[in-house]
């Protein structure tokens, strides 16, 4: 009997050995997983897709195509009347002068030429000037017509390259909201790089258009102001300017 109960004691006290064991081994592996800090990979590089850059370089809301933008009326025949009236003084005329010679005999009567009557033979040259000049006023004429005709056709090329100007803007317009829609539609994958390249040289060429009409403008206005004398043509070019910005 005695044996039986130490035996039992036995088996008890390894049971709890074991017990108290395997509780100091779990405490011990989860404190060593606890203490260890993960540690992580470094994330990707951010790489953007390929992105076509529009032909201004800017980017823009294709809903929103900028208004057309009305140029001023100008009254053409009062901006010509200033400028025929800026013109330097007209030349006046120049005197024409027409030599006349003459010979005469005479027989003891008097010559027209020899006043004095005291020659047989008399030879004279006299000059010749109009009160009134067909040649003068005929020059005169031309060169006011021709004149005219010059401010007349400048004025002409003013509106067209402000009419020019006008229609390239809206067009500018249009085609760069066209070519906006295009990019994104590109990105998402919903069109080929080719649409947008394609939007992209009609927003060359209309560019290229606008820039001739300014530079048609400019030419017409300094053409305009440079034939007027120096001390009205700086009043003349603030005004051209103001109904052509």
């Amino acid at each position: 009997m005695f044996y039986s109960f130490q035996h039992i004691d036995l088996v008890y006290f390894v049971l709890v050995f074991l017990l108290f064991f395997i509780v100091i081994t779990w405490f011990s592996v989860n404190t060593a997983h606890a203490e260890e800090k993960p540690v992580f990979a470094p994330n990707p590089p951010v790489i953007t897709p390929y992105k076509i850059p529009t032909m201004r370089g800017k980017s823009i809301d294709y809903h929103h195509v900028p208004p057309i933008k009305i140029a001023p009326i100008i009254d053409v025949d009062a901006l010509f009347l200033m400028i025929i009236n800026c013109f330097p003084e007209r030349p006046q005329w120049g005197i024409e002068v027409k030599a006349v010679t003459g010979a005469r005999m005479t027989d003891g009567g008097v010559s027209t030429f020899d006043t004095a009557g005291l020659a047989k033979y008399y030879a004279g040259i006299v000059a010749e000037m109009p009160i009134y000049s067909t040649e003068e006023i005929h020059k005169q004429r031309t060169q006011e017509y021709q004149r005219r005709g010059e401010i007349s056709a400048n004025i002409a090329k003013l509106l067209k390259s402000l009419a020019d100007r006008q229609r390239a803007l809206r067009m500018l317009g249009i085609n760069e909201a066209a070519e906006a829609r295009s990019q994104l539609r590109m990105n998402e994958g919903l069109a080929p790089a080719e649409e947008q390249i394609t939007y992209l040289k009609a927003v060359a060429d209309k560019v290229g258009d606008l820039d001739e009409a300014n530079a048609g403008v400019v030419s017409a206005r300094l053409t305009l102001v440079g034939q007027c004398r120096d001390e009205v043509s700086e009043n003349v070019n603030n005004y051209l300017k103001e109904i052509t910005k």
